[in-house]
């Protein structure tokens, strides 16, 4: 590495290189940050859902094979990177590269934002023009990881929960109960 870059944006006074104040037309940087935290809960919503449907395959396997489990199969795929529950998923797609080849793009968008996003567009966060085209690219990256994490639910989850003998019923009563949960915690 010869060289290296950092980039650093005062986000709090005047750094004279956008105008704090909130825009009309949505590109003021607080509705850019805002943007890119809903384009990376999804990612990390569609990686939590690769995890679920690994473990439970790895249960369901078990179940077949009257093996018992010695480690946590949560625990275990948490540890892997997005790349790598990609790739083991792949044998649990039924066939359907199209989900397989929309999990990779995921895992590259996700890991781009993360990883690269910011530095890649910089510039372009000084500018009005920059930040609404930087919204319109996390928009797409928002819906389409909302779209592969329903895909893999219908393709992988949703068969596996079958499998299991969950049915969404319970899958819902168990999400209600923790919405109510949070609700009496934060006194609503």
């Amino acid at each position: 590495m010869n060289k290296l870059h950092v980039v650093r944006f005062e986000v709090i006074g005047d750094s004279g290189c956008y105008d704090e104040g909130e825009q009309e037309d949505g590109t003021d940087v607080k509705t850019t940050f805002a943007f890119y935290g809903l384009a990376m809960y999804h990612a990390n919503v569609l990686e939590h859902g690769l995890v679920n449907a690994l473990a439970l395959a790895r249960v369901m396997e078990a179940r077949e094979q009257a093996e018992q489990l010695l480690r946590d199969p949560w625990e275990q795929r948490f540890k892997d990177t997005m790349k790598e529950l990609v790739r083991r998923a792949r044998r649990h797609a039924g066939g359907d590269e199209g989900l397989v080849e929309a999990l990779t793009f995921a895992a590259d968008r996700r890991n781009h934002l993360a990883h690269d996003f910011w530095r890649v567009r910089a510039e372009d966060f000084c500018s009005d023009a920059g930040r609404a085209e930087m919204i319109t690219e996390l928009r797409t990256d928002h819906e389409r990881f909302q779209e592969t994490d329903g895909r893999l639910h219908d393709v992988v989850m949703a068969p596996l929960m079958a499998k299991a003998g969950v049915r969404q019923e319970m899958f819902d009563a168990l999400h209600t109960e923790m919405c109510e949960r949070a609700e009496k915690r934060d006194g609503r």
